[in-house]
C-alpha cells in the first residue's frame, strides 16, 4: 500500500516523539460546547485522525470508521457534507499544491466558492464542456481510440503466426491516448510534435509532485516542514517548467490568429483568448487565468480518464464472465457499423455502461473527491458543524464485490443526485467536465473490447492480478495493467 506525494505515514512516525511532550498541553474544546460535537474515532495531538487513513484505500477506510461511529463523524483531517448543506460546504481549503501550480487556485477546481468562481463554472458549462462542444469533439476521440487501435493492432500483428501474442503495458497506452485526446481538444494542431512532448512531460512533473496532500494542508502550523523537505521548491519548479510552456503555446496561438487566412479555431484555448481579448469575462481574466483552467482540464481529462478505463480492463480481465459479456454486446452494436459512427451506438450498450459504473463504484477516480471547506458553522444530523471544518450509504452483502447487475435497478447515475454514488462529485461543486471525460471513456472500452481479446501474461491466473492502489491526487493502480491481445477478426475501415 503506497500514499503518494509527501508519505502521510512518514509525517506520522516522524511526529510520533513529539505526542507524549504535548498530550498534556491540548484542552478538550468540546466540554463547553452547547451542541453535541459528532462522534468519531480517536485523535491524536497534532496528527489528528490521520493515522486512521494511513492505507491505499481511503474510502474504506471511512466505511469501517462510519460503521463504529455512525454517518456524521468528527475526522480531524478533512470531511465533506452534501445533501441540505451544500451552499455552506461549497468552498475549498487552501492548499500548497493547488496554490502553486493553479495561479493562485484561479482554476475551476479549487477557485473559492464566490461570484468568480460562479463566473468561471458559467464559463465551463455554457462554453467549454457543454453539449454541443462535447459533439464537436467526438472526432478527434475517434480519430485517436481509433490510433490506439492500430497501435495495438501492428504490434499483434507483427506476431506473425501468432505462436507468441503480444504483451501490452495498457495503462501506459490508454495514458497516452486520452493525453491526446485533451491536448487536441484544448490546443488543437497548435500544440503537436515536440512542444506536445514538451507540454506532456511538464504535466507528468507537474502531477507527480502535486498528488496527495502536503504537511502544510493537515497540520497548517507545521508550514515548514514543507520548506524542509523540498515539497515548495520541487512545486514552484513544476509550476515555472508548465509556465515556460503555457507562454510558448499561446504566443504561437496569437500568431496563427494574426494570419488573415487561418480562423480563430475552435479548440479551448482559442476560445477562452477570445473571451480574454473581447472581455467577455465578468471579472479580469488574463493568461494566468487560462493556464489555471488549462491545469485543471488535463488532470481531469487525462488523469481521471486513463486510471478509470484501466480499472475497466481489471476488473473485467478478473471476471471473465462479465468480460464476455460485455465484448459480445460491444460486437453486435458495432457490427457493420464504420468506425466514425461507432460512438452514435453508445446507448446499445447497457451492459458495457453498467460495468463502467460498477467500476466507478469501486475504484472512484478520487476517492474521497476534493476537500470541502465549511463556510459557516452549521448542524448536521443534530452535530454542530463549525466554520473551517470539512456519510456512507450501504450496497449491500457484496458491496466489496464487482456486480455490474447491481445497477440494473439502481436510479444512481453520474449527476450526484444519489449521495451513495458520486463518480463525479455533487451539488455546486460537480465536475463540470463529467459529459467530456464519459464520452470519452465509453469509447475507449468499447473499442478495446470490439477489437481484442484480452488475457494475463503466460500462466498467470484472474485472482492473482494484483489490484493494488496508489491514491494521490487520483486512485490509480500501483502498478500499470499488462495484458496481452489478440486480434479479434473485425475489419478496419477508415
Amino acid at each position: 500500500m503506497e500514499i503518494s506525494g509527501t508519505s502521510a505515514l512518514t509525517i506520522f512516525l516522524f511526529l510520533v516523539p513529539l505526542l507524549i511532550l504535548v498530550s498534556s498541553l491540548r484542552a478538550n474544546s468540546n466540554s463547553s460546547s452547547k451542541k453535541r460535537r459528532p462522534p468519531g474515532p480517536r485523535a491524536f495531538p497534532l496528527v489528528g485522525s490521520i493515522h486512521h487513513m494511513l492505507t491505499s484505500q481511503p474510502q474504506a477506510a471511512l466505511w469501517d470508521l462510519a460503521e463504529r461511529h455512525g454517518p456524521v463523524m468528527l475526522l480531524r483531517l478533512g470531511q465533506e457534507v452534501l445533501q441540505g448543506n451544500d451552499l455552506s460546504f461549497a468552498s475549498r481549503p487552501s492548499l500548497v499544491a493547488s496554490e502553486i501550480i493553479c495561479y493562485g487556485h484561479l482554476d475551476l477546481a479549487f477557485a473559492p466558492y464566490g461570484d468568480y468562481w460562479r463566473a468561471l463554472r458559467k464559463l465551463c458549462v455554457l462554453e467549454l464542456l457543454s453539449a454541443r462542444k462535447v459533439r464537436h469533439f467526438a472526432p478527434i476521440r475517434d480519430s485517436e481510440t481509433m490510433s490506439l487501435v492500430a497501435e495495438i493492432r501492428a504490434a499483434a500483428a507483427a506476431d506473425g503466426d501468432g505462436e507468441e501474442a503480444a504483451t501490452f503495458n495498457l495503462g501506459k497506452l490508454l495514458v497516452s491516448c486520452t493525453n491526446s485526446i485533451t491536448g487536441l481538444a484544448t490546443f488543437g494542431d497548435g500544440c503537436s510534435g515536440e512542444r506536445k512532448e514538451q507540454f506532456l512531460s511538464a504535466m507528468a512533473v507537474v502531477l507527480s509532485h502535486a498528488s496527495g496532500f502536503s504537511v502544510s494542508d493537515l497540520f497548517p502550523s507545521l508550514w515548514f516542514v514543507d520548506v524542509l523537505t523540498g515539497t515548495i521548491r520541487r512545486l514552484w519548479r513544476a509550476h515555472r517548467q508548465l509556465d515556460e510552456l503555457f507562454d510558448k503555446i499561446i504566443e504561437e496561438c496569437e500568431a496563427r490568429w494574426k494570419d488573415e487566412s487561418a480562423a480563430a479555431g475552435d479548440n479551448l484555448l482559442s476560445i477562452m483568448l477570445r473571451v480574454r481579448d473581447n472581455e467577455e469575462f465578468a471579472f479580469p481574466f488574463g493568461n494566468a487565468n487560462i493556464k489555471a483552467i488549462i491545469v485543471d482540464l488535463f488532470i481531469a481529462g487525462t488523469e481521471t480518464i486513463s486510471s478509470t478505463a484501466e480499472w475497466v480492463m481489471s476488473e473485467l480481465i478478473r471476471h471473465p464472465e462479465s468480460m464476455a459479456k460485455a465484448q459480445a454486446e460491444v460486437r453486435t452494436a458495432f457490427n457493420n457499423i464504420i468506425p466514425q459512427h461507432h460512438e452514435s451506438h453508445m446507448d446499445a450498450l447497457h451492459y458495457t455502461r453498467l460495468v463502467i459504473k460498477e467500476t466507478l463504484r469501486l475504484h472512484p477516480s478520487v476517492p474521497l473527491l476534493l476537500p470541502r471547506l465549511c463556510r459557516k458553522t452549521c448542524d448536521i444530523g443534530g452535530f454542530e458543524v463549525t466554520e473551517g471544518s470539512r456519510k456512507p450509504e450501504y450496497w449491500g452483502d457484496d458491496a466489496e464485490e464487482f456486480r455490474p447487475t447491481r445497477f440494473e435497478s439502481s436510479v444512481a447515475d453520474y449527476q450526484g443526485t444519489e449521495f451513495q454514488y458520486l463518480p463525479f462529485g455533487s451539488g455546486r461543486r460537480m465536475c463540470p467536465g463529467s459529459a467530456f471525460g464519459m464520452a470519452t471513456l465509453e469509447l475507449v472500452v468499447a473499442r478495446l473490447l470490439y477489437y481484442f481479446d484480452w488475457s494475463l501474461p503466460g500462466t498467470m491466473r484472474p485472482e492473482e492480478l494484483d489490484m493494488e492502489t496508489i491514491v494521490g491526487g487520483t486512485a490509480r493502480r500501483r502498478n500499470q495493467l499488462h495484458l496481452v491481445a489478440t486480434l479479434h477478426d473485425v475489419p478496419v475501415q477508415s
